[in-house]
């Protein structure tokens, strides 16, 4: 618990120090840290578990977290340039000078599509068919199914929303876009941390149970969906429902978010506890653990922590609050503190 509790403090104050809108360093926009943030954390996936921290594992630490950090922050920095300066100086659809922001925004969603797709190959998969290669040969395998599986739902979710000539004909709107693929990427975080890969683990046959994953993950998505969408229709406010502005498609991923740092911080930090009971008996305790944490996680961040200490823009009073950006920014540090620095300085799963 002291631990979490640290990574809280260390997200706040670092948000404070640099992404803040009121009191940041640098203040920048609201567009421009989700697409840094969002290319950072796909630097970790890639490094932390598609290469399982190939490389960095032979530094001791703290050197080598340090090192997986750095090298992170230059794919976040690399990435966001690639795509709005030198993509984005033939296709305005990713222009950092795009009106509102919408060419870092693009930047970002890419990246959500590439949350999916890394969690799955390298969580959900098990690496297959690459993962009796050793590495780096089998993160290369890896990292080629993950940019397909990126590919794919780009082209076919995210560009047509953004760009101008495609967005009247999109075939599916952003909105569900968002709500649907983050409740897919919580289908594979809650499995691979909470349930151990059940449903898929029960299949025996490799080819088949990656195909099932595939097809769980995102069938079950679109019902984890739909379910965090009546959740909301409880927690939100009625006032806040009407506004103009409120999405509930989009809101689901907020909530979402809230899961997928709850089933992380318990599967990585506190050792996925109870494990001293029946398989069944251990996932729903585990399960009901994440519920609860997760709602009360959204309800706090939205009813005022947000707006009043992360000095987030409100809807109305001082509800409102963008989970996607903050909780995914406490994602972050805690996959780093997990992983790049190997729970450094901490001794038991439950500190």
């Amino acid at each position: 618990m002291v631990v979490t509790v640290g990574l809280w403090m260390i997200a706040v104050v670092s948000w404070w120090l640099l992404a803040d809108p009121s009191w940041s360093l640098g203040k920048p926009s609201s567009p421009l840290v989700d697409a840094l943030l969002f290319w950072t954390i796909l630097g970790f996936l890639a490094t932390g578990f598609t290469f399982g921290s190939h490389g960095f594992s032979r530094l001791r630490q703290p050197v080598a977290g340090v090192a997986q950090v750095v090298v992170n922050l230059a794919v976040g920095v690399g990435g966001v340039w690639l795509f709005t300066r030198v993509l984005g100086s033939w296709d305005p659809t990713f222009s950092s000078s795009a009106p509102g922001g919408s060419g870092y925004l693009a930047t970002a969603f890419v990246v959500l599509i590439a949350f999916y797709g890394f969690a799955l190959v390298a969580a959900a998969w098990g690496g297959f068919p690459f993962e009796s290669f050793p590495q780096p040969l089998g993160g290369v395998g890896q990292l080629y199914q993950s940019i397909v599986i990126t590919v794919v739902g780009v082209v076919w979710l995210i560009y047509p929303n953004f760009s101008s000539a495609l967005a009247k004909n999109a075939p599916v709107a952003l909105p569900t876009v968002i709500g649907w693929v983050y409740s897919c990427i919580v289908v594979v975080i809650m499995a691979a941390m909470i349930w151990e890969n059940w449903p898929w683990s029960m299949i025996q046959q490799r080819s088949v149970r990656a195909a099932a994953a595939l097809v769980v993950s995102m069938a079950g998505g679109y019902g984890v969906y739909w379910l965090f969408r009546v959740v909301l229709r409880v927690l939100v406010p009625a006032d806040i429902r009407g506004l103009p502005t409120f999405s509930e498609s989009i809101e689901a991923a907020q909530l979402g978010v809230c899961f997928s740092l709850w089933a992380i911080t318990w599967g990585l930090v506190f050792g996925a506890r109870p494990t001293q009971y029946s398989a069944t008996v251990n996932r729903l305790a585990r399960t009901a653990i994440v519920i609860v944490l997760s709602v009360a996680t959204y309800e706090v961040f939205m009813r005022g922590m947000a707006t009043k200490v992360l000095h987030m823009p409100a809807m109305q009073g001082s509800y409102g609050g963008d989970p996607l950006t903050w909780i995914n920014w406490l994602i972050l540090i805690v996959l780093w503190y997990a992983v790049a620095f190997g729970s450094f300085l901490s001794h038991k799963p439950s500190d």
